[in-house]
């Protein structure tokens, strides 16, 4: 059965609304990457191996891909605020596990985090969607890239303070969760004043998957611009800081949340940039700062070299924030309304595939995979290869799809307008 048309509102909420839903946003980026360096002191303090970090990521990974496949499907049908709002309740409960873990150890923290990938793999990528909608049709694609902005903020912010807190303070776990709890507290009352902004002639069914005519531009565009995003991006949770240990470093945590908040932090100014930019030229550069990242850290991680951690890290941050902002926005502009929800679950299913690269590269490589410096020789390759993929059949794609076509010559002048 064909769904009805998604009926949203053209006429913006106000400033205010808008601004109300960001912060929620960044709250809930903010709860997900702080307990990144609190992993790596479970790790270490719980003597866990390499393997079982990169683990930590990977079942919140596979909960935030469950939940893009379920959520914005879901909320096409149900309504945005239907789907946000508990998520943020399920993302509280799982704070509330993470912080208990010492007692219930490994298969606690697999646990909540997958509970925490859920939540937030909800919240992200409907989030979004709601932002956009809010702001109405006309800035529908700076609303998509404002929603990567904030979040990026968040995911900046967040390990810096927690690495800070883990490093040199005393209860390390338990302020960085106390922090983490009262930001999804505040965004739960936030969440609930909101208003909802797919009102009437919502789909008749879920739609899980691609929605029609989408496939070309998912396969030959949004997949390769969002194994970039993360791919690069785990290097400053994972490979960075270990590695750096094993070469006389002693500042692991500290390293980790400072790596992030540079990674997270030029991912948001580059989701300025590619506003100007448009979204199709932001793709190709991602890829050149993903390769140029990779030169770098293999500098850093060589025996005194922990200084070129801090370009490299910049470099990563400019490739996460162009290329989620590139896919985005394109999402926004292949899929009808009452589908947005679901094309761009989709593209955030391949985001997160790059963050569980780590223990996918181990299961190929072997577990000291992310002990080795060659592997960032190979990511690098792997960020060039991308790029030549993305400027080629890629852009064409984008270019020759049908919503695109009628509007090419509005999109050129209005890109170059921004330029």
């Amino acid at each position: 059965m064909t769904p009805n048309p998604a009926a949203t509102t053209d006429e913006p909420h106000s400033v205010r609304t808008q601004a109300l839903l960001c912060l929620a946003l960044f709250a809930a980026a903010y709860t997900a990457q702080t307990v990144s360096p609190v992993m790596l002191f479970y790790t270490i303090d719980l003597r866990l191996s390499t393997t079982d970090l990169t683990l930590f990521f990977t079942v919140y990974a596979a909960g935030l891909m469950l939940a893009f496949l379920i959520g914005g499907p879901r909320s096409d049908r149900h309504g945005r605020k239907a789907v946000v709002l508990p998520s943020a309740g399920l993302l509280l409960l799982a704070v509330l596990a993470l912080m208990g873990a010492t007692v219930g150890g490994k298969p606690m923290i697999l646990a909540a985090r997958f509970i925490q990938g859920v939540a937030s793999g909800a919240i992200f990528t409907v989030g979004t969607v709601w932002l956009r909608e809010m702001a109405g049709t006309r800035n529908a694609t700076r609303a998509s890239m404002l929603a990567s902005g904030v979040m990026a903020f968040g995911f900046a912010i967040g390990p810096f303070v927690s690495g800070v807190l883990v490093q040199w303070l005393p209860w390390p776990r338990l302020l960085s969760f106390m922090i983490a709890l009262a930001m999804v507290g505040g965004a739960i009352l936030i969440l609930r004043a909101l208003p909802e902004t797919l009102t009437e002639g919502r789909a008749s069914r879920v739609q899980i998957g691609l929605p029609p005519g989408t496939a070309t531009g998912f396969f030959c565009y949004l997949i390769p611009c969002g194994l970039l995003v993360y791919t690069f991006t785990m290097l400053s949770l994972i490979a960075f800081p270990i590695q750096l240990g094993k070469a006389g470093f002693a500042q692991i945590y500290f390293i980790l949340g400072l790596s992030a908040l540079i990674v997270q932090g030029f991912a948001a100014l580059a989701t300025l940039w590619a506003m100007r930019l448009g979204p199709t030229q932001a793709g190709w550069i991602a890829g050149l700062c993903g390769a140029i990242g990779c030169a770098l850290g293999y500098l850093s991680v060589q025996p005194g070299g922990w200084l070129w951690v801090l370009p490299a890290s910049a470099a990563i941050g400019l490739a996460n924030g162009l290329s989620m902002a590139s896919g985005v926005a394109v999402s926004d502009r292949l899929a009808p309304a009452g589908q947005r929800g679901a094309l761009i679950s989709m593209f955030y299913v391949v985001v997160y595939l790059g963050y569980s690269s780590p223990t996918l590269l181990s299961l190929i490589w072997g577990k000291q995979t992310m002990e080795r410096g060659d592997t960032l020789i190979v990511l690098g390759a792997f960020a060039l290869a991308m790029t030549v993929v993305i400027t080629t059949v890629g852009r064409r794609a984008i270019r020759s799809h049908p919503a695109n076509a009628p509007a090419n010559h509005a999109t050129a002048a209005a890109t170059s307008s921004d330029a």
